[in-house]
């Protein structure tokens, strides 16, 4: 049995009606054409219909996006700015402790020149506070090495915050340094001024003596005597130093003394300048320790060139060396 199709051939007719006298317009149309535009337009609807829900991903998608972008931008917004407020923090920090830092290192200078001046008027050897100082510095004869591993942003805090802290503990002791200082200050004046009214100064320019104080055999009759100064050597015509601060209280010439010159001190010492190729000081002068008041010579009971330097402590001749700051000889 066979089937036959009938192709489908029918016309239909679309009339356009408009309004008013206007002629009426008809189209004639196969229904192929009439199918093939139905399944274009269903077609095309369709096509809107997934473009439309794709957009609609799409948009969704960048929408979400742009939230996450914004939220991170605001996460690396606030990162920056709390990086900023730690960098000005520790710049503070730094700054403070830079400032407190002066402080520290003025107090300290202040005590080193203290130091100095103590050891420059008493002689002492030795490091002294510069040295004790330079001991608490880290070692490096021999080489420093290792890795090198970089702090973090707390521990660079923590530093500096535990820096701050030392620094602070050690100016809370400041006022007491102060107030030591400022009366190690007024000890060393009143030590200096002691130093002046003493026979401490050298009185040569030479360190060379040649018979000290005590006993000893007279180079002229070569019996045991109490030769009661110090012998220096030198060259004729070497100035001659006042020993302290005081007054002239007699000068001139005797046979077994020569050209002498003697000084009374405010300490209630005296010291006596004998064998001078001429004294510079006449009685009634005041002088100050240091001032040049003779010239070294060989007069009077002398065996060569030399001053015979004598400090006389209440009417009885004392080791001048017992007062004496020796000097260092220069090379």
């Amino acid at each position: 049995m066979k089937f036959r199709f009938k192709p489908i051939n029918k016309r239909f007719t679309v009339l356009i009606v408009p309004e008013g006298t206007s002629p009426v317009f008809r189209f004639k149309l196969k229904f192929t054409l009439l199918l093939s535009m139905a399944i274009a337009v269903g077609s095309i609807a369709v096509l809107l219909l997934v473009l439309f829900i794709v957009n609609r991903n799409h948009s969704d998608r960048i929408t979400s996006l742009q939230a996450e972008l914004s939220q991170s931008n605001n996460q690396l917004q606030s990162t920056i700015d709390n990086k900023e407020q730690t960098v000005d923090k520790l710049l503070s920090e730094l700054l403070e402790l830079s400032e407190k830092s002066k402080d520290i290192e003025i107090k300290i200078n202040e005590l080193e020149q203290i130091e100095s001046e103590l050891r420059s008027l008493t002689g002492r050897s030795g490091s002294g506070l510069a040295s004790d100082l330079t001991a608490l510095l880290p070692l490096t004869e021999g080489g420093i090495g290792g890795e090198d591993i970089p702090l973090t942003e707390d521990e660079i805090v923590s530093l500096a915050a535990e820096t701050k802290e030392n620094l602070a503990a050690t100016l809370d002791k400041m006022p007491n340094i102060q107030t030591r200082l400022d009366q190690t200050k007024l000890n060393l004046q009143k030590y200096k001024q002691l130093l002046r009214i003493l026979p401490t100064y050298w009185p040569t320019t030479s360190v060379r003596t040649t018979s000290d104080f005590g006993k000893r055999v007279d180079p002229f009759n070569r019996k045991i005597t109490l030769h009661s100064g110090l012998d220096i050597g030198g060259k004729v015509g070497d100035p001659i130093y006042a020993a302290a601060d005081g007054e002239v209280t007699d000068a001139g010439y005797s046979p077994a003394r020569g050209y002498y010159v003697t000084v009374s001190h405010p300490s209630g010492t005296e010291s006596i300048y004998m064998h001078l190729k001429k004294a510079l000081a006449d009685t009634g002068d005041v002088v100050k320790q240091g001032d040049v008041i003779g010239q070294l010579g060989n007069t009077g009971r002398s065996t060569g060139p030399h001053l015979h330097f004598q400090v006389m402590k209440n009417g009885v001749a004392v080791d001048p060396l017992l007062y004496l700051k020796i000097p260092e000889e220069d090379d």
